[in-house]
């Protein structure tokens, strides 16, 4: 095993990892990991690869890092397409209709085939949404419920309502 790991991907962006990217294990930026080389698999393990990170050369040391998270600074990220966003960036955001009403703030990003939807947590002064029973509910992120997005407001202004029945 000489210190491999298999790292398993939360990227759309896989093909971006590759010897010499460096990771942190901490927010603060304090430890960091280096890719020393990394190969693709074929396992059960969606978007995964072994890697072998500078400074992991054993069984115990690759254990040491097993389960944690990886972050990248900012400046190695990808760069976004128009209307399209850092899950993180939705993470946060206010809901508003179109005409201004406050609805909830989204929580999560819920990844699927046919589309993205945001999981919106409602506020205690939202407006109410018919059908809505519980305090979290999905809106598809999709042209024909997005008037737009704005990221460095933290905002997501509606179209229309999702129809809960």
């Amino acid at each position: 095993m000489h210190g491999e790991v298999i790292l398993k991907f939360i990227t759309d962006y896989p093909n971006s990892i590759k010897r010499g990217t460096i990771f942190y294990i901490d927010k603060e930026k304090y430890k960091i990991l280096e890719v020393e080389n990394i190969r693709s698999i074929n396992l059960d393990v969606k978007n995964g690869a072994i890697v072998k990170f500078n400074g992991v050369n054993d069984r115990n040391s690759a254990e040491e890092i097993r389960g944690i998270s990886l972050f990248r600074e900012e400046n190695y990220f990808p760069v976004l397409q128009q209307e399209e966003y850092w899950v993180d960036d939705l993470i946060g955001c206010s809901v508003f209709t179109n005409n201004d009403s406050y609805i909830g703030e989204v929580k999560d990003v819920n990844r699927n085939v046919a589309n993205d939807n945001i999981l919106v947590k409602k506020g205690l002064d939202s407006i109410e949404i018919a059908g809505i029973k519980e305090n979290e509910f999905f809106i598809p992120l999709i042209e024909d419920y997005i008037d737009y997005i704005n990221t460095d407001e933290k905002k997501i202004v509606l179209k229309k309502i999702p129809e809960y029945f």
